[in-house]
């Protein structure tokens, strides 16, 4: 009986039913597209997982395996495994064209035991291919970004240190590479064997090493790499297996699909305000009825039954036009992320996301409709005998009946987010958002209905209707200042970042930046400084070390673990395994500023210190649970250095500056093994390169780092993912849009004898019209308006707390979209209510007869 009785309700009841399916679809598009574009790529890294590590397994250290590692490495890995090596590290290439920072991957025969690259002159290199050329003769393989960048080509000369070699290809497609965001430096591959006559590695260079193995086919991954991990007990060596390595490669487009499905969270937000209202309107008209049927001996339970049957079913439908907008919003986010991947991915609505999808219509729908049906409960039959009106708002208010709807919220946002400190400061920000927004309006709507002085009848009208009818008036509101502070957001957080890495002569950002400069080079380095009229930014020491122990714990490897891990988490375990770079000064750069603790008491003084003194940069002591007071016991090159943290300061990493997590007092480190950085003020571009191609020729092992190519790489990635997030805004306006359709399509159902008794009493048309388009165009503007100036606010937060930058305020943006936003509302509130407008006053009156 309860589902011939949803099921007789819903077909009477069809364009409600449409409405509301409309709604949940277009809010669960966005949610849905990027569920199903993650699943794609996924499985794209677990079916190329081999290929990017190159190796079943991988032993991975920024230094050399000690004898005894290695001993112990070899015994554990099976026998019948294959071994290969490489070393991966950044050096300067020298032509007749140019100088360029490169990273050098030199590599065996063994190279790659799995996956491919493909080179221009149609060569495919894999395990058993014959034709590595580079193995064979003193050749490289260049990246095609080196042959747009100093115009090389297959046939010329170039230089890595000592080395000279001639390029013999150019890779086409690499396969061991995952994504690309703002790389510093395009790939070369050589011969490891060559790598001495190079001179590149040094005492002190930095680089990275990798014994890679291929496994027979029968072992257990994991349960080699446990077994390594045991017997290699530093944290700096790191094993990898294929799932590992495929996990690291897709974090950076991990992060970008964070932020963007919060987006989406948003137009869910959005869509299900709106579905709300319609419910509730729907509910309100059905209440006599049930009161009806509670008189004929339906039980409360039962009714309420009915509405939760129909909810669910109109979820269920809601499924279908969400995975054919879900069809075409794919291929517009495929193509915008389509730069930070290798892969040719083609995601479609996989049955995971069709699964994610019916759950969220469905529970999300009931979840929607509770705290309304719950004033079934209140419902009194005998009012059927009087003359009161039914109304949903009557009875108990139960504020409970809203938890669900919150709850539902912040599990979304935590589990799109992988973070419960980033999932709770959006629900935060978005409930102090909306909280302001109800409140912005609450006051816009009720003092509408003072204003007065107008000359013509429809517009006191107007501004009388909507301080009258308040609820739907905050839920378009609502809807729209969401909509025009998502909008605007990202235009200013790019403005900022422009203006934050702007290179000219009175920047403070460096246009080079030097590392692995040698002790004894430095003198010499400085002359060509000095001989160029330049001088340094500043010049910091770099003393390799590790962590030892905390307060007397050892300090140990964080392993990963399976299942769902927040980005905390992760961000954890990377800097835990991995080693230090400490430095010492005297004082604090330009770029820090102390936050907490006291300032070094000067040079180190081991008559009067029982320890060195410490100074720790804010965030890093948060990841690694750092605290003033603790004392950290660290190996330097086989000697153990004990300090204790006494402040905390905060870094300006945009400043490109030679800055460090960890500071250690001046007087401690002096004499330790070292390298040095620098960083060069802003020069033309002529004169950059001409220094540049100068330090590659006299210090081939020292790397310098273009910043003002490098920023502009940066800007280039930011505006590429920025229209990804673009459209995901896009969708939560849009979804704005149909809620301010759907209300004012209902609103102006309620209202038709009143639009038609107006015409019988005189007005025109058009004077009706006008009346409809000024109380809807009044509230647009209005929440465009503070959605707008909201938006400045939030920028202007996250610029300063977030990413620490200065914030620059654009006032176009703002105001653009404020003029867009109310011209769009308008057309919508017309389509809308165009049929009631035009419609014939006598229709009323037939219908009363």
């Amino acid at each position: 009986m309860i589902f011939r009785l949803a099921c007789r309700e819903l077909l009477r009841s069809w364009r409600f039913g449409l409405f509301f399916i409309f709604n949940l679809s277009l809010g669960l598009t966005g949610f849905v597209s990027l569920q199903a574009f993650n699943v794609a790529l996924e499985t794209e890294i677990q079916a190329n997982a081999k290929s990017i590590l190159s190796a079943d397994l991988a032993v991975a250290a920024r230094r050399e395996l000690t004898e005894d590692e290695a001993r112990k490495m070899r015994e554990v890995v099976p026998a019948g495994a294959t071994e290969g090596k490489i070393y991966e590290f950044f050096a300067m290439l020298s032509s007749s064209k140019g100088s360029r920072l490169v990273l050098v991957k030199a590599v065996d025969q063994a190279y790659p035991f799995y996956g491919e690259l493909d080179l221009e002159s149609g060569r495919q290199i894999t395990a058993g291919s014959d034709n590595k050329d580079i193995l064979s003769a003193p050749k490289a393989w260049i990246y095609p970004e080196l042959k747009s960048q100093l115009g090389l080509d297959v046939g010329d000369e170039i230089q890595l240190g000592q080395l000279k070699l001639n390029i013999s290809d150019v890779v086409k497609k690499d396969a061991t590479q995952t994504f690309r965001m703002a790389s510093l430096a395009p790939r070369i591959f050589v011969n490891r064997e060559l790598l001495p006559q190079s001179g590149l590695l040094q005492y002190g260079s930095t680089f990275s090493l990798a014994h890679l193995f291929k496994l027979p086919d029968t072992t257990d991954h994991k349960l080699v790499r446990d077994q390594l991990y045991n017997v290699l007990t530093d944290p700096q060596i790191n094993v990898e297996t294929p799932e590992t390595a495929g996990e690291d490669s897709g974090r950076q487009l991990g992060y970008l699909s964070d932020y963007l499905g919060l987006v989406a969270i948003v137009a869910l937000f959005m869509s299900a305000l709106g579905a709300a209202y319609i419910y509730r309107l729907f509910l309100s008209t059905r209440m006599k009825e049930i009161a009806i049927l509670r008189t004929l001996g339906l039980q409360s339970g039962q009714a309420v039954s009915v509405y939760i049957l129909q909810a669910s079913m109109l979820g269920l439908l809601a499924t279908i036009p969400t995975m054919l907008f879900s069809l075409l919003v794919l291929p517009l986010l495929s193509k915008l992320l389509a730069n930070f991947t290798p892969f040719d991915l083609s995601p479609t609505v996989t049955p995971e996301a069709f699964f994610i999808c019916l759950l969220m219509a469905v529970f999300g729908s009931f979840v929607v409709s509770i705290p309304f049906l719950m004033k079934i409960f209140d419902l009194r039959a005998a009012k059927l005998f009087s003359e009161e009106k039914f109304a949903v708002g009557e009875g108990q208010r139960r504020y409970w009946t809203f938890l669900p709807c919150v709850a539902l919220f912040y599990f979304l946002s935590v589990y799109q987010a992988h973070s419960w400190k980033i999932g709770s400061l959006f629900v935060g920000s978005m409930v102090a958002v909306v909280l302001a927004l109800l409140l912005i309006g609450y006051g816009t709507v009720k003092m509408a209905g003072w204003i007065r002085g107008l000359n013509r009848w429809f517009l006191k009208f107007s501004f009388l209707s909507l301080s009258r009818r308040a609820g739907a008036s905050l839920a378009i509101f609502v809807a729209l200042g969401l909509g025009a502070l998502l909008i605007n957001i990202l235009p200013q957080l790019k403005n900022s970042l422009q203006a934050e890495f702007q290179l000219d002569a009175n920047s403070k950002i460096p246009s080079l930046f030097m590392f692995d400069i040698q002790d004894e080079q430095w003198t010499g380095l400085e002359k060509i400084l000095a001989d160029r009229e330049v001088k340094p930014l500043g010049r910091s020491p770099l003393v390799r070390a590790r962590i030892l122990k905390v307060n007397d714990q050892d300090y140990e490897r964080k392993l990963d673990t399976q299942g769902f891990k927040t980005r905390e988490e992760e961000r954890e375990a990377r800097f835990r395994n991995r080693g230090m770079n400490l430095s010492f000064r005297e004082g604090l750069s330009d770029s820090e500023i102390m936050i907490d603790g006291r300032p070094f008491s000067g040079p180190f003084d081991p008559e009067k210190q029982k320890r060195a003194e410490l100074s720790v940069e804010t965030r890093f002591a948060d990841r690694m649970g750092f605290k003033i007071g603790d004392v950290l016991v660290f190996d330097v090159q086989g000697v153990e250095v004990e300090g204790e943290i006494i402040n905390l300061r905060k870094v300006k990493w945009t400043s490109f500056q030679p800055n460090f997590f960890i500071m250690v007092q001046n007087g401690v480190l002096n004499e330790a093994p070292k390298s040095w950085i620098a960083a060069i003020p802003f020069l033309p571009e002529q004169q950059r390169s001409e220094l540049q191609n100068a330090i590659a020729k006299e210090f081939s092992n020292v790397s310098v780092i273009d910043v003002v190519r490098t920023v502009d790489d940066v800007l280039k990635t930011a505006e590429k993912m920025s229209w990804s997030l673009e459209l995901m805004a896009g969708l939560a306006l849009l979804t704005g849009y149909i809620v301010l359709f759907s209300i004012v399509r209902s609103q102006i159902k309620l209202r038709r004898w009143e639009l038609n008794m107006l015409k019988i009493l005189g007005a025109s048309w058009g004077e009706v019209a006008s009346f409809i388009l000024t109380e809807f165009a009044f509230l647009a503007f209005i929440a465009s308006f503070f959605g707008a100036a909201l938006s400045v606010v939030v920028s202007f937060a996250l610029n300063t707390f977030i990413f620490e930058s200065d914030f620059k305020f654009s006032l176009v943006q703002p105001l653009l979209s404020v003029l867009i936003i109310t011209t769009l509302s308008l057309v919508i509130s017309f389509l809308a209510s165009l049929d009631i407008v035009r419609e014939s006053a006598l229709s009323i009156l037939r219908e009363e007869k």
